[in-house]
């Protein structure tokens, strides 16, 4: 079957909502609709479902390999040039417990940016997007079945989108 993605444009945050409200309420799965913008409104202002997001493992892989490679520059250092002083040992533990901190800080801040950056790819260019959302308009975009694109472009209309677009997906 088919697929149509339809682009209601609101103009505000209310109205967008009251949209995805009477999609809900029609049958649309929430999986099939999502709104589109460039206000920075809380998750969930919408009513729409709350992302699941898996940030903390970039993060925590980040810190972990920070460690692993921090402890081998710091730990290997000492050891490939001995310089020993009879009673002191080799690897001094707090010494080396400040470089692995700090290597794992800093492994911790790189890779949150990578999963960053990674993670917010796909929203970048959006083949069904619009310019006007980029001026402050809302978006809503449906993915529908064609026997559903008609209730989904009343729905959007009633709701008081602005403008309602259908492409094929």
């Amino acid at each position: 079957m088919a697929t149509q993605a339809i682009l209601g444009l609101f103009e505000d945050a209310s109205s967008a909502a009251d949209a995805g409200d009477a999609l809900k309420a029609s049958g649309v799965a929430e999986s099939d609709y999502q709104f589109l913008t460039d206000i920075p409104y809380p998750e969930g202002a919408f009513g729409e479902r709350m992302e699941r997001h898996s940030l903390f493992i970039w993060t925590l892989i980040g810190g972990a390999l920070g460690i692993v490679l921090s402890l081998i520059v710091a730990g290997m250092t000492p050891l490939a040039v001995p310089m020993t002083i009879e009673p002191k040992p080799i690897l001094a533990m707090p010494p080396l417990a400040v470089i692995c901190f700090a290597g794992a800080m800093l492994g911790a801040i790189l890779f949150t940016v990578i999963g960053i950056a990674l993670s917010l790819r796909g929203n970048l260019a959006s083949p069904h997007s619009d310019d006007r959302i980029a001026i402050g308009l809302i978006g809503l975009l449906v993915n529908a079945g064609a026997a559903q694109a008609p209730q989904v472009t009343e729905i959007l209309n009633d709701a008081g989108a602005v403008d309602v677009t259908t492409n094929r997906a």
